[in-house]
């Protein structure tokens, strides 16, 4: 007698925060120029790499590596400057997309993936922490002591995952050098993408928050509480805008 096996689920029985790869892989076909960088992801010189993000976000297929690094050019400054329709539209849907920064740190989602009431949106939102070695926050988020990161969810319409960071005291930081930024690419559908959208541009801005965050600005949608202080905030910019 052949033993009993137990039939795959359906996609109509998956839990509402756990999206199937098949899933997940199939929105990146009607992001076109997100396409094109998956074509492109074996790729491991920097300079390429940094020319294939800079073509994700101006929704060309066409970049000259040459003239991003030219000697005279301010690599972080076209980075900066890049206003393609599809970068626009994406970012509207990931601001639509994604849950608002809680004001503390949620203590249990050190343990676990944990549910959290997002009051902004008025939905439920899976988070998890990132504040592993992996992170890096030593260098990333200087001053943060714990971070955490929203999961995808079959709702999702982005690929995107809010990004949060804490101070030693567990308090939101909304500014300045430790603050979290939304990512246009969650690790949990490609670490190598996440590395590629959101981790690169802040290498070709040589680690200047200050630039950085004009573009991809920290989120305080439950208008927590300021942090770092003021003077603490300005004595950061400084040292940003002097490196």
């Amino acid at each position: 007698m052949e033993p009993r096996t137990t039939p795959a689920k359906s996609e109509g029985h998956l839990s509402k925060g756990q999206p199937t790869e098949k899933r997940l892989r199939s929105r990146v076909s009607t992001l076109h120029s997100l396409h094109w960088v998956v074509q492109t992801a074996g790729i491991e010189d920097a300079f390429k790499i940094a020319a294939t993000e800079v073509s994700l976000l101006t929704g060309s297929d066409e970049f000259n590596a040459t003239e991003l690094f030219g000697i005279d050019t301010d690599s972080c400054e076209r980075w900066m400057n890049c206003k393609s329709e599809f970068l626009k539209k994406y970012m509207l849907k990931v601001t639509n997309d994604l849950p608002s920064c809680p004001c503390s740190y949620p203590t249990e989602v050190a343990y676990s993936t944990t549910e959290i009431h997002d009051i902004i949106s008025r939905k439920d939102f899976r988070w998890k922490d990132a504040s592993g070695p992996k992170e890096k926050l030593e260098i990333y988020k200087p001053t943060a002591r714990y971070c955490i990161r929203s999961s995808l969810t079959l709702e999702s319409t982005t690929l995107a995952a809010q990004h949060c960071c804490y101070d030693d005291s567990m308090q939101l930081i909304t500014r300045g050098k430790g603050a979290g930024t939304p990512n246009l690419i969650s690790t949990e559908f490609s670490a190598d993408l996440h590395y590629k959208v959101d981790v690169l541009p802040w290498i070709i801005c040589k680690g200047d928050w200050s630039r950085y965050h004009q573009a991809r600005p920290p989120n305080n949608g439950q208008q927590c509480e300021e942090n770092p202080p003021d003077e603490d905030y300005y004595r950061q910019f400084e040292e940003a805008r002097e490196f």
